[in-house]
């Protein structure tokens, strides 16, 4: 996220962000990617196609939305409102009830949600446009999470393909519409293949899938529950992004939430 608000506030375009988050990682995993054309083939075809949400529109929409806004916003709606999309998704498509505890959860991040629009509307170190593209952000990293359970792909896979995907959608782009393939300095070159397409791209993908074997699915994803706080203590250390009492109350509703969906928290705890 740090990294991303770095680019963003260098002026990179999104899709020159986009380009180094996912093009490094789609040569790194080419071994994965190669090896299961046919399970991709097998798949079913809108599980694909709404998997890759989670790519390159993705963070065009996150880089896009830190030109305007602090880490801590970011941190709060992208990762807390994304359950509530998948969930959403998962009634309407599959008509999937979603549990007692899951509403506990939504009404909680619902209202960390609140208070960043508030925030918003008033003034605040955020703006309207901005939280849009979150909204936005987090409703495509949804769609990831939802057709992804009906791939069959494993964590790795599923990852090294929207990295293909997503690079050679953007090639596809630069080579229409006749823009530079990189118009970024070497110093910019270096930071953002380090920080976006070997850390973010790679290496959080390999971690987790090692996560995956060692802990299960289910603990692992359970972790999630430390992105929106870890964000902004990057953001506050590396960019000294001071966030206000009003952000960290809405990070806290938020964190609370996702830790209410994963399981983390019982909701007998807060009865």
């Amino acid at each position: 996220m740090s990294a991303t608000r770095i680019a963003a506030q260098q002026g990179i375009a999104p899709l020159d962000v986009a380009l180094m988050r996912y093009s490094i990682p789609a040569i790194l995993l080419l071994p994965v990617w190669i090896s299961t054309l046919r399970k991709l083939k097998q798949a079913p075809k809108w599980a694909i196609i709404a998997m890759l949400g989670w790519g390159a529109p993705f963070l065009w929409f996150v880089t896009a939305s830190l030109q305007e806004s602090n880490v801590v916003y970011l941190a709060t709606i992208v990762p807390c409102t994304m359950p509530i999309f998948a969930v959403l998704a998962e009634k309407v498509f599959f008509n999937q009830q979603p549990t007692q505890t899951q509403l506990i959860g939504f009404a909680l991040i619902a209202l960390a949600a609140l208070l960043v629009v508030l925030n918003a509307i008033f003034g605040g170190s955020i703006s309207l446009s901005s939280l849009v593209l979150m909204f936005l952000a987090a409703a495509g990293w949804a769609a990831y999470v939802v057709a992804f359970r009906h791939t069959g792909l494993t964590a790795a896979q599923g990852a090294a393909w929207v990295c293909v995907a997503s690079t050679l959608a953007i090639l596809a782009i630069k080579l229409v519409s006749g823009a530079e393939l990189l118009p970024l300095s070497t110093d910019q070159i270096i930071f953002n293949a380090i920080a976006q397409g070997f850390l973010s791209g790679f290496v959080a993908v390999l971690l987790y899938t090692i996560a995956i074997d060692k802990l299960g699915p289910a603990r692992a994803a359970s972790f999630s529950v430390l992105m929106p706080s870890l964000g902004s203590l990057f953001a506050w250390l590396w960019l000294k992004e001071t966030p206000s009492t009003y952000s960290l109350l809405a990070l806290a509703l938020g964190t609370l939430g996702v830790a209410v969906i994963n399981g983390i928290i019982k909701t007998k705890r807060l009865s």
